[in-house]
């Protein structure tokens, strides 16, 4: 099987170059102080890598659950819903961690909050693994037959 026959290294690009757009594109909701426009870029390039390894593990804990690797041409309930969910949850740990620790991040005024954790990831994780779920399906081929 060729490195690109899985699912998994399709969303990590996908959910890595959508990640790094919505993530630029969100600054505004963040206080980023005295930051460059290239550390901006850094940052945000980091967090898209981050973004993207959670997108894997989510896939990898959803594929277990519904015993099949390429559910993603499928979208099957459960998995989707395991996928999403497990983002969630780790989106809103992250959240929590980040804004209360010295390397993390703080919001600007402009930032939607309940209950101290800002609506822009959480919405971040619903639209940008779906985006990237979906154009990982198309990249892929067909799953093998013997899977």
């Amino acid at each position: 099987m060729a490195k690109l026959d899985r699912p998994e290294i399709w969303l990590a690009i996908h959910g890595y170059l959508i990640a790094f757009l919505w993530e630029m594109l969100q600054m505004p909701f963040y206080a980023m102080g005295e930051l460059s426009a290239w550390q901006v870029t850094v940052n945000c390039s980091l967090a898209s890598f981050g973004d993207a390894g959670i997108m894997v593990f989510a896939y990898l804990i959803a594929s277990w659950a519904a015993n099949d690797r390429y559910w993603l041409h499928s979208l099957k309930p459960r998995p989707l819903i395991v996928f999403l969910g497990t983002g969630q949850l780790l989106t809103l740990v992250i959240e929590f961690i980040a804004l209360r620790a010295p390397w993390g991040w703080n919001y600007s005024e402009r930032m939607p909050v309940l209950l101290g954790i800002g609506l822009i990831p959480l919405m971040m994780w619903t639209v940008v693994p779906l985006l990237a779920l979906a154009l990982a399906a198309r990249s892929l081929r067909e799953p093998p037959v013997d899977r």
